[in-house]
């Protein structure tokens, strides 16, 4: 099953009509290919299985209905007036692009392969815990505690114990769907994921000229901290301070969401051609447009890929993931970042 990560209705507003073919098209952009004219909206960002689920073959399915029920529908509605100079955003339509943005950074293909390296870090972390004999040992007298509270044994939990039970949940994360297990419940869960700090941060709309039009990628949802120097710090975490993100909506619009987190620096109004070139960084192959222009071909080459969920943007390198899975089967809160 072909599974969209950017929604149809979404690239038609960035489509221009083409008399060859007598339907809506678009300018697709790519590292060290020329921009082609034919990419049709409806299969741009299709891909085969992106939503399947190695233990259910029936969710793929589901999900792409759940995700066009709940989140595209509503903002389909209205999508195509945000152009408008005269267009109000309302609570109700900042709460719907709430999650309607949440959902296109959770589906698109970049948010999928940054699972990888979560599941690496994961069984990396586990490893790390395999070889700790302190921490080995502290896990023993856990667990020996539990089970005599619990009354099911009066033996004490071994050492071999503890790291047959870490081998066996190394092999069971280390078969090769893990990765698409772990983000189709990672999908899941952000789909009830209440994002207060972006419902209720600022809402503005940027405006651009027709003849220097946003573009939109193919994970279309980007992020950036500006310095008082003005230099841009793309894919930082939607909790960071001064963090801003937006998402083109059409070739003279888009969205720049300032979320309610803590703020230092003065904000100023992005131009078209910054937002476009964090378009291409988050992108994983393409960005499209309803234009061919070289202008902008220039502008995209130069910043296609630079951005790699999990690596590069929204990096969590920082993060002892060792000490935060001993601090979990310790029973305690994980200690903060």
């Amino acid at each position: 099953m072909f599974s969209h990560t950017v929604p149809k209705k979404l690239l038609e507003q960035f489509a221009y009509y083409d008399l060859r073919t007598k339907s809506p098209r678009l300018w697709q952009y790519q590292k060290d290919r020329p921009p082609w004219w034919k990419a049709s909206p409806g299969r741009a960002t299709a891909w085969d299985g992106h939503f399947a689920d190695p233990a259910n073959a029936a969710k793929e399915e589901q999900l792409e209905l759940r995700l066009k029920q709940q989140f595209e529908d509503p903002v389909n509605e209205f999508i195509d007036k945000i152009g408008y100079r005269t267009f109000f955003l309302s609570p109700t339509c900042s709460r719907l692009l709430t999650g309607y943005m949440r959902m296109l950074f959770t589906r698109s293909r970049a948010r999928q392969a940054a699972s990888k390296s979560q599941t690496e870090k994961m069984i990396e972390a586990l490893r790390s815990l395999r070889s700790n004999e302190q921490q080995i040992s502290e896990l023993s007298g856990r667990y020996t505690m539990e089970v005599l509270e619990r009354g099911l044994d009066t033996r004490m939990v071994t050492r071999e114990e503890v790291i047959q039970s870490i081998d066996n949940v190394i092999e069971k994360h280390s078969v090769a769907d893990e990765p698409q297990r772990r983000y189709i419940h990672a999908l899941e869960t952000m789909i009830e994921f209440p994002d207060e700090n972006v419902l209720n941060g600022e809402w503005h709309i940027l405006r651009t000229d027709p003849d220097k039009p946003f573009v939109i990628g193919d994970a279309p949802v980007v992020t950036w901290e500006r310095t008082d120097n003005n230099l841009i710090y793309l894919g930082q975490g939607f909790a960071r301070p001064n963090v801003e993100a937006f998402l083109p909506v059409s070739p003279t619009a888009c969205l720049h969401v300032l979320p309610r987190v803590v703020r230092t620096r003065s904000v100023f109004s992005p131009t078209s051609k910054e937002v476009n070139m964090a378009q291409a960084a988050f992108a994983t192959q393409h960005c499209f447009g309803n234009i061919n222009s070289s202008e902008i071909d220039a502008v995209l080459q130069q910043e296609f890929a630079k951005v790699r969920l999990g690596t590069t943007g929204f990096s969590t390198n920082h993060i002892d993931y060792g000490q935060v899975l001993f601090d979990i089967l310790m029973g305690r809160r994980p200690r903060a970042a």
